[in-house]
């Protein structure tokens, strides 16, 4: 509730009054934002920054770009979002890379034929960008929760030493050509488990405020059936599959929408289970979901970095300042990753971690507070945190 209604020292009787008053106003305004953010129709620049951003940071052609807003175009109309523009492909596309110019690198290849596009790599450009695509990230929240969740399940497949099969032409970097193969079963129960622990890690107005958090996992996975990066497969009993939480004895709290499915029917539901579809785009399009929270999970795991070296208690203004010097300076370090070191990005990060118990706000006679919680004042604790973080990070 502190995200939009900052709680100041008071009589205790009255704030214990005016409690269920704030909870309503709280209530309503996380709707009319979500509500706001869903009716806001996308622009042009939106779906090219996103693509440029999310899908083609080192470069792409006009070519590839035409092909590629033309198929995001598609898939917003299919969301049933509203675009405010119109006219052909290319007329679109021109007008966006005019108004985007000072952020871009435009170079012409050798042949004259075709262009080059490659966001300028500067902390304005991108933070710019990134301003730009967050219209086309809020339409595909779910799509992009339902990727990180399993890219981190791929990535425990792959240091559990299960057995696995990874069949490509070409690999090099974040680029992948060719046909890509993943012979690796995912349960739905580690899947939605995923899904439901990532959500507490995004910031609020993100989800829609009247779903739970659970039903938001379920349409997350869901998500990545419909638009074809996992299908559906029912595996025999002898066959194992990878559930890594579930333990035995342990009764799990069933997913289906059938009416006559009961508690006794739990053990037919672990045997649902998803593979990643052999499509060409698959790779690319899962890759591209998985970019569009990359953002704020890098910025979340900098500042649990950042924690080590602030001398805590802090004035809240000053903890803020530090965070954000300390993302800034990390992502001029790395001279990549400028859309997690914004003063928007260190303040989510800061509320963020306020919210999972991270850090303790504390009022005293100057102002309010920020310190780190006696749990995670252990160097221990906070490696555990930044590793539970990183693993839904797409590097």
């Amino acid at each position: 509730m502190s995200w939009l209604l900052p709680t100041f020292p008071s009589d205790t009787e009255l704030e214990e009054k005016s409690h269920s008053d704030r909870d309503l106003s709280v209530a309503i305004i996380l709707h009319l934002i979500f509500s706001a953010a869903s009716c806001t129709a996308v622009m042009s620049t939106s779906v090219v920054s996103s693509l440029l951003l999310y899908k083609h940071n080192k470069g792409v052609s006009t070519s590839v770009l035409c092909r590629d807003v033309a198929w995001l175009l598609e898939e917003l109309l299919f969301r049933n979002r509203d675009v405010g523009f119109g006219g052909t492909l290319q007329e679109i596309i021109h007008y966006s890379l005019s108004l985007l110019a000072p952020d871009l690198i435009i170079a012409s290849l050798p042949s004259g034929k075709d262009t080059v596009i490659v966001p300028r790599p500067s902390v304005a450009s991108i933070l710019h960008l990134s301003l730009q695509a967050q219209k086309v990230t809020h339409t595909f929240i779910l799509e992009a929760v339902g990727a990180c969740a399993v890219s981190a399940m791929l990535c425990e497949v792959a240091l559990s030493s299960v057995s696995s099969r990874l069949r490509t032409d070409s690999v090099k970097g974040e680029e992948v050509r060719g046909d890509m193969e993943f012979d690796v079963v995912l349960s739905q129960s580690e899947l939605t488990e995923k899904a439901l622990q990532l959500c507490h890690l995004l910031p609020p107005g993100i989800m829609p405020p009247c779903q739970s958090t659970q039903c938001f996992a379920l349409d997350a996975v869901d998500s990545l059936v419909h638009c074809g990066i996992l299908i559906m497969e029912e595996v025999p009993r002898d066959v194992h599959i990878c559930d890594f939480w579930k333990k035995e004895g342990t009764l799990t709290w069933t997913t289906t929408d059938d009416p006559y499915h009961s508690d006794s029917d739990c053990e037919e539901q672990d045997l649902r289970s998803y593979k990643i579809s052999q499509p060409r785009q698959c790779p690319e399009m899962l890759f591209f979901f998985c970019r569009m929270l990359a953002g704020h999970l890098r910025a979340l795991c900098w500042t649990t970095m950042a924690l080590d070296q602030i001398d805590s208690p802090l004035a809240e203004a000053e903890f803020l300042s530090q965070i954000h010097s300390h993302l800034r300076d990390t992502a001029n370090q790395k001279k990549q990753h400028y859309e997690s070191c914004s003063e928007e990005a260190a303040h989510t990060a800061v509320r963020t971690l306020i919210d999972l118990g991270v850090l303790l706000q504390m009022y005293q006679t100057g102002g309010i507070f920020l310190g780190v919680s006696p749990l995670f004042q252990l160097s221990e604790n906070r490696q555990k945190l930044q590793r539970f973080i990183s693993q839904y990070l797409y590097n």
